[in-house]
């Protein structure tokens, strides 16, 4: 009898171990299934946004060609931030469960860091050299929008240096591969303004916010500023060495009668008027009254979930309008004002 008794404990033990190991087997596959499930719906919603972006980009992009079509149709090709209708930013709007609110900037009313360098013909493609006058403006703009002034001449330089084909340190604020450990400086135009946070002296505090990037662009270094939207700040950086504050006032108050449509009529009045040929030409070389090259920046929320895509686009006047870059970002900052009005 004590054998069988033993027996039946074991039994019993054998039996209780069996459904423990059940019961956790159990509460893993609900685990994970509760697991799997959230994941999926996460993902569903995400892509629900992501594709409610896409179509909101795709009228922002109908909205510029519609706007190039109406220039077009006038025989008045010019960008500005008071006639046309995509200078605007669209209010948080409902639409079948998610709200969107978006806004248009004009990347060619921004500095462009490309400038600092202008492309020569090389034995392996092209060369690029440094542009002077480009680095004396990024370093006047860069104390105007910088938190700390005092950096701004170091940050040019660098960014002068990043870009240039050669590495040499050119001055004793440059920084070129010998100055870097985990990177080294590609030699070419930059492909988006942010890579100024690859720079050696660039900390996470000089950027200040939104307002910081606003006045930066890279683009192809042959593209104008767009005089009818670039903000009071870029316009004082690139007029330092000719006419200064006082072409910006003058631009200021023309935009504020309409837009401008032509350099040339610009550069008659005073003080424009009062330059040398050469300083004149290298004006007409850098202005321009229109764009080609937008932002779209759209937040879409469902629930309590927001997503941001911003959306880079080229509107060329006789070809087609293409996207050339989508990112998809997180909320650090609200949308940035349309048409670069800071």
């Amino acid at each position: 009898m004590a054998v069988k008794s033993r027996q039946q404990g074991a039994a019993l033990i054998i039996v209780l171990m069996l459904f423990a190991v059940l019961m956790a087997l159990s509460v893993e596959v609900l685990y994970r299934l509760d697991h799997f499930r959230t994941r999926t719906s996460n993902l569903l919603d995400w892509d629900q946004r992501y594709q409610y972006a896409l179509a909101a980009e795709a009228l922002a992009i109908q909205a510029l060609i519609d706007d190039l079509e109406k220039d077009r149709s006038n025989n008045q090709l010019a960008d500005d931030c008071v006639t046309d209708t995509w200078g605007i930013t669209l209010p948080p709007t409902p639409y079948e469960g998610a709200v969107f609110t978006a806004s248009v900037q004009d990347l060619q009313g921004r500095f462009n860091l490309n400038w600092l360098v202008t492309a020569q013909p090389g034995q392996l493609g092209p060369d690029y050299l440094r542009n002077q006058d480009a680095i004396g403006f990024l370093e006047q703009l860069l104390g105007a929008i910088l938190p700390d002034p005092a950096k701004a001449s170091v940050l040019a330089m660098e960014m002068a240096d990043w870009i240039d084909s050669d590495n040499l340190v050119n001055g004793i604020d440059g920084a070129e591969d010998a100055e870097y450990r985990d990177r080294r400086t590609p030699n070419l135009p930059v492909a988006h303004e942010s890579e100024l946070r690859a720079l050696r002296s660039f900390n996470a505090e000089d950027s200040g916010g939104a307002e910081f990037w606003s006045h930066l662009a890279a683009l192809p270094n042959t593209t104008l500023l767009n005089v009818n939207t670039a903000p009071a700040k870029v316009l004082d950086a690139v007029l330092s060495s000719t006419v200064g504050n006082a072409g910006t006032q003058l631009i200021l108050q023309q935009r504020e009668q309409g837009a401008i449509s032509d350099i040339a009529g610009l550069l008659a009045q005073a003080p424009f008027s009062t330059l040398q040929p050469d300083q004149r030409t290298a004006l007409e070389n850098m202005l321009t009254v229109k764009s080609e090259f937008f932002q779209v920046m759209i937040d879409v929320k469902t629930g309590d979930a927001v997503s941001r895509l911003v959306t880079r686009i080229y509107r060329p006047d006789n070809a087609e309008t293409v996207v050339f870059s989508r990112q998809l970002v997180p909320l650090l900052s609200p949308l940035e004002p349309p048409c670069n009005t800071l």
